[in-house]
């Protein structure tokens, strides 16, 4: 409390009406071409703290209206996708390079192998 001069408190409807409250507080790390228009690149890296990446709720720009959960699961598995390989070339363009789409990289050593049930797997249009 004294820390940040802060004073400890509740909402309204916890404390009158014992009614518990929550929030999913999103963004704090914007996603732009530039570090002058956000903190994070199209590709989830941190400008100016390389091998810094950003895959949770702090990407997401504003309120979704909706539980985030599987919107900040797809956007963090997106970007994991697109991480190279330890000691293969990166094919992501250099942090603040124009936006670039680029293919998923195959892992290889997957978290499950191939034919698990459970895996999702992309579809091939």
């Amino acid at each position: 409390e004294a820390a940040i001069d802060g004073i400890p408190a509740s909402s309204v409807n916890e404390v009158l009406l014992d009614v518990p409250i929550t929030a999913h507080i999103l963004g704090g790390a914007g996603i732009a071409d530039t570090p002058h228009g956000g903190v994070i690149d199209p590709y989830h890296r941190v400008f100016g703290h390389p091998g810094l990446h950003v895959v949770d709720g702090a990407a997401i720009g504003s309120n979704l209206g909706v539980n985030p959960s599987l919107t900040i699961t797809a956007m963090a598995e997106r970007a994991v996708a697109m991480w190279p390989n330890k000691g293969e070339p990166d094919p992501r363009p250099p942090l603040g390079a124009p936006y670039r789409r680029i293919a998923p990289v195959p892992a290889i050593t997957p978290a499950l192998p191939p034919g698990v049930p459970i895996g999702f797997r992309r579809r091939e249009a």
